[in-house]
């Protein structure tokens, strides 16, 4: 088993055979929805054990590091390898959506804008994807068995003098007017600012001249920078968690 048999899955329930799309009835035979269909594709390739409860966009996030190793850049993906659209964490229902690479700048997946599962390539990708990393946009490649696969690369967590402290998927909000940088200093330039009571989603923690900060890649694919409190001195915090 493996990509091919994972593609299969999705050519053989395609709407041509009269198979369509549904959110409520999602576990077939006859309806789908994106993420149900994306199970049921992982459970044919292998990737995941028969039986495998049908999930969500939410619990295929929570794949990370045992069947699914995620990937930190576009270019970087394969065919047979997962996109997951809505930020971790807000992505239920409508808010997300899913599907499997079938070549590059091509998608398979079950879809309402086209009642049931439909291939979309680089002339229609765009309405669905960004094709760029980021926080409402990642990707993942699936743990094939008896299948040679890429490597995937992370990005050097230790650059430009910031400390990689770890790596946390979680959300903080501000209690007054904070500002996000470019890096992970002072002297770095601002690119925005987050009013008090605005939610921020991130996913690692480092330090850097003097402060204690989260990260997240942004909408624009670049990688982002809250201080939320200093090393030493007053360390009270501006964010809570």
């Amino acid at each position: 088993m493996g990509v091919k048999e994972a593609l299969d899955w999705y050519k053989n329930h395609h709407r041509s055979r009269g198979i369509h799309y549904d959110m409520v009835n999602r576990y077939g035979p006859d309806f789908y929805d994106c993420s149900s269909s994306q199970y049921n594709a992982l459970i044919a390739g292998g990737v995941l054990p028969k039986g495998t409860p049908i999930g969500n966009t939410e619990t295929l996030f929570k794949l990370k590091g045992t069947y699914l190793d995620e990937i930190y850049s576009y270019k970087d993906v394969r065919p047979g390898d997962i996109f997951i659209r809505g930020g971790e964490g807000t992505s239920l229902g409508a808010a997300g959506h899913t599907g499997m690479f079938y070549k590059k700048d091509g998608i398979v997946h079950s879809n309402y804008t086209n009642d049931g599962i439909s291939y979309n390539d680089a002339d229609t990708i765009d309405y669905y994807l960004d094709r760029q990393r980021s926080w409402n946009e990642r990707y993942f490649r699936p743990r094939y068995p008896n299948t040679s696969r890429p490597s995937v690369s992370k990005p050097k967590a230790n650059t430009g003098g910031k400390k990689f402290i770890k790596e946390e998927h979680w959300s903080a909000w501000t209690q007054c007017a904070v500002n996000v940088r470019a890096d992970a200093s002072t002297d770095s330039a601002i690119v925005a600012t987050y009013p008090m009571g605005a939610k921020i989603n991130y996913d690692s923690v480092y330090e850097g001249d003097g402060y204690r900060w989260i990260s997240y890649i942004s909408w624009s694919g670049q990688r982002r920078y809250v201080a939320y409190r200093r090393l030493s001195g007053d360390t009270r915090p501006w964010l809570t968690f």
